[in-house]
């Protein structure tokens, strides 16, 4: 008797983590692109893994009927309206989510109400009704002296697990909701100067573009070299200059940025101020704008919100989406901003060259062929990885070349200038992505010009022609946008355009 009231506990467990994977788990999986059972296989293990981790404690709080009854069916029902947006529209449960759930208005609430997800709803609530009936018939602590070491023991495999996968199981339901809530609970705010408006006006018409690019490595552009024809439009062009020495030790984009855009140099110890550029640059009465394609990481979050007007475009969708929007989706805002203000600092950040390439660019620039056809980079040739991350390149050269065509329509002076935060591994004894420190500290940077620019500021025009050949690091943006403004708060030796006029 004893035995069967065992297996009746473990029969409704079974039960309770298959019902909560369909609903929850498997639906940060739905969207993976895979080809070929060995890639189904390895990701099917991988959410096998997930789902026992979360089994123990699942069985830990079914142990006390009243808190299994509250909590599991808060569970159930957050997370499984959660996992409805991710199967349908797959959204990235992260803290900007929470940012986002926690400040949204009724009127766009209502807006996302549809029969679909009424029906889904009911459902939800059907399931729980089954399963506490089924619950309310065990003898639930029969065997618990095995089985709770157990769930402790699976419990405790999570967090081995994510360290050696390098997060990948915290990004996905159910844990990401967890650590999404303790990210926007955990935010720091950053040690940022107060800077005090002077009356002092920058120059009354220069519009600078700062492109902040993803995982762009130097030596894959053609116009520092590279003998495939990844930068076409840009190397027919006048105006342009390219640095291909360029260094960066911050190999992610939530420590490169806040030393790209403060006076927080790559080799700076933590300072107790630190001053952000667009703060210094609206001191000066000149407008800012932040235009992204990325979710904002608290790490910089803080550097961005000084700037006058922050827009992400696709806020709900992190680069661990795979049918994100394109940066050219970003044209239009800049389009009117850039038309509304004879001057400013105009911040573009892209998704640039993000894994998975395959969404980063439209069929018409899968010109290196074959791609990846599948996120499990082990079964892809190093031919298939590095023609998709070409494929990138080539997209962003039409991006930056359609930046160029808006800039060259406005009246007065303006300069592009565009910045990757840090590479990316290709293959290097054997590492992709962001895991080979050598191959991402070499980003790629280019600048572009406009003739009334190089007519008014022909010094600095000939000084940054100069520059070129020159061993710089990422630290030269921070200066070299203050100094085009004549700001005096930046390092003379540090801009590209090192000249007093």
């Amino acid at each position: 008797m004893k035995f069967k009231e065992q297996k009746k506990v473990i029969y409704f467990h079974l039960l309770l983590n298959i019902v909560f994977a369909l609903f929850i788990t498997c639906s940060s999986y739905y969207h993976i692109p895979l080809k070929g059972g060995k890639d189904i296989l390895v990701y099917l293990i991988h959410l096998c893994i997930i789902q026992s981790t979360f089994a123990g404690i699942l069985y830990i709080i079914s142990l006390f009927k009243i808190l299994f009854k509250v909590v599991f069916s808060l569970l159930f029902l957050v997370l499984g309206l959660l996992s409805f947006w991710v199967y349908s529209i797959d959204i990235s449960v992260s803290s900007a989510l929470v940012y986002a759930v926690l400040t949204t208005k009724p009127y766009v609430v209502k807006d996302l109400i549809s029969v679909q997800l009424i029906f889904f709803i009911l459902v939800l609530i059907g399931v729980l009704f089954f399963i506490f009936k089924y619950y309310d018939k065990l003898e639930k602590k029969q065997g618990f002296k095995v089985f709770l070491p157990i769930s402790v023991g699976l419990f405790c495999l999570f967090f081995w697990a994510d360290h050696v996968r390098l997060k990948s199981f915290s990004t996905k339901l159910p844990y990401s909701l967890f650590y999404s809530l303790i990210a926007y609970s955990g935010q720091e705010k950053l040690p940022l100067k107060s800077i005090k408006k002077s009356n002092y006006r920058g120059d009354e018409d220069v519009k600078v573009v700062l492109v902040l690019g993803e995982s762009v490595r130097a030596d894959h552009l053609q116009l520092n070299g590279y003998s495939r024809r990844t930068t076409p439009k840009l190397s027919n062009r006048d105006n342009i200059v390219s640095f291909d020495k360029v260094f960066t030790n911050k190999t992610n984009t939530a420590l490169s940025l806040p030393r790209i855009l403060t006076d927080e140099g790559i080799y700076s110890i933590s300072q107790d101020s630190i001053i952000s550029l667009f703060d210094i640059v609206r001191s000066k009465n000149i407008r800012t704008e932040w235009i992204g394609n990325q979710l904002l990481e608290s790490s910089y979050k803080a550097i961005v919100e000084t700037n006058n007007e922050v827009v992400i475009i696709d806020e709900l969708k992190s680069f661990w989406s795979f049918n994100k929007k394109q940066d050219l989706n970003l044209i239009p805002k800049f389009k009117e901003k850039i038309s509304e203000y004879n001057m400013g600092l105009f911040t573009l950040h892209m998704i640039g060259s993000h894994w998975w390439y395959e969404d980063k660019y439209t069929d018409e620039f899968r010109k290196f062929a074959p791609v990846v056809d599948s996120k499990y980079i082990p079964s892809m040739t190093k031919d298939q990885m590095i023609n998709s991350y070409d494929n990138t390149i080539l997209y962003l050269d039409n991006f930056l070349d359609a930046i160029i065509k808006i800039l060259e329509r406005q009246n007065g002076p303006a300069v592009m200038i565009y910045i990757a935060d840090h590479g990316e591994a290709l293959g290097e004894d054997g590492k992709w992505l962001h895991s080979h420190y050598e191959s991402l500290t070499n980003p790629g940077m280019i600048v572009w010009y406009s003739n009334s620019f190089k007519e008014k500021y022909s010094k600095k025009v000939n000084t940054l022609i100069e520059r070129k050949e020159e061993s710089i690091t990422t630290d030269v943006i921070y200066h070299s946008v203050l100094d085009i403004f004549n700001s005096k708060e930046y390092d003379l030796q540090q801009s590209i355009f090192d000249c007093k006029e």
